[in-house]
């Protein structure tokens, strides 16, 4: 466990900002953009999505905010919460890659390998343990930055409300969804896994390739092109596809999500019951086998 641990705080320290500083950055930004749209000093205009005080000049929504029972505050807090986090998962799924990418590379490029196989730890624990920290603690990071800015935005929401005589102050605080956290860490952790496959490719690529990101790209757009050609579909690219999406509505799924939502707990049995969530763990599994294999055969000179 000891050993664990400094691998973990190892790979913290050298991927500080993917894994710290880059979800307090993405957070920070977005709660000052939500505090100078309730400032009325910007507004976030999209094709699917408009945030701006303009709406609450509309008497009724002002009427539905104060006529809506509790259950539908706390859908209407949920679903403005998720997308404002949503920029901050996307920072995860970018700095996860980056991280899965750059981790066996770097230490053959800078020769630290050298060193790091001179302790007595195994290939196959260093593999592991950079595992968990992409799927287990990079997803914990995230959480402080994703509660600042839903603290920040409840809060700025509350205040223009209260000042603006639209609703109390207490009305989106009382219907908080506090629980929803819970589910958050485990669709993220959930997320990891369906996209394993993903994960454990671009770490195997890095272990054994001088160019790792012309490797990890060029094989996948190589069996797209071929199978499009050769039998005029694209099951190859749609599965690539459903990986990089939130795995609750993902195409094989047996759940559909119209918008954005977090995973509810009771979904899980039913993702385990999922023949390509196995299907995407056997391929994993290879993969990682691969990656340890590589990471014992090589060293510095195979990156110059």
């Amino acid at each position: 466990m000891n050993a664990l641990k400094a691998l973990i705080r190892r790979e913290l320290q050298e991927h500080k900002w993917g894994f710290v500083y880059l979800p307090w950055i993405v957070g920070a930004f977005m709660s000052l953009v939500v505090v100078l749209v309730y400032l009325g000093l910007t507004e976030v205009n999209t094709e699917n999505f408009k945030f701006s005080t303009d709406v609450f000049a509309d008497s009724e929504v002002v009427q539905s905010m104060n006529e809506a029972t509790f259950d539908q505050r706390r859908e209407a807090i949920r679903a403005g919460l998720l997308v404002l986090g949503f920029p901050l998962v996307i920072a995860l799924g970018f700095a996860v890659l980056a991280y899965s990418l750059s981790t066996f590379f770097d230490e053959r490029k800078d020769k630290s390998i050298t060193f790091w196989r001179s302790l007595p730890v195994s290939d196959s624990f260093t593999v592991f343990s950079k595992l968990i920290v992409a799927l287990v603690v990079a997803p914990l990071l995230v959480i402080p930055a994703l509660l600042f800015l839903h603290l920040v935005s409840v809060t700025a929401g509350s205040i223009y409300f209260a000042v603006s005589d639209i609703v109390p102050f207490t009305w989106a605080w009382q219907a908080y969804p506090w629980l929803d956290w819970i589910r958050v860490i485990f669709s993220l952790w959930l997320q990891g896994l369906w996209s394993l496959p993903i994960i454990t490719w671009i770490m195997l690529v890095g272990a054994y390739s001088r160019k790792p990101v012309v490797a990890a790209i060029l094989p996948p757009v190589v069996v797209v092109l071929v199978e499009g050609v050769s039998l005029s579909s694209s099951v190859f690219l749609d599965s690539l596809f459903e990986r990089v999406q939130p795995w609750s509505r993902a195409g094989s799924f047996p759940k559909e999500y119209e918008s954005l939502g977090v995973a509810e707990l009771s979904d899980i049995p039913l993702l385990f019951g999922m023949t390509e969530f196995w299907a995407g763990i056997l391929i994993s599994s290879v993969f990682i086998y691969l990656t340890i294999y590589f990471r014992s055969k090589s060293d510095y000179a195979s990156v110059e």
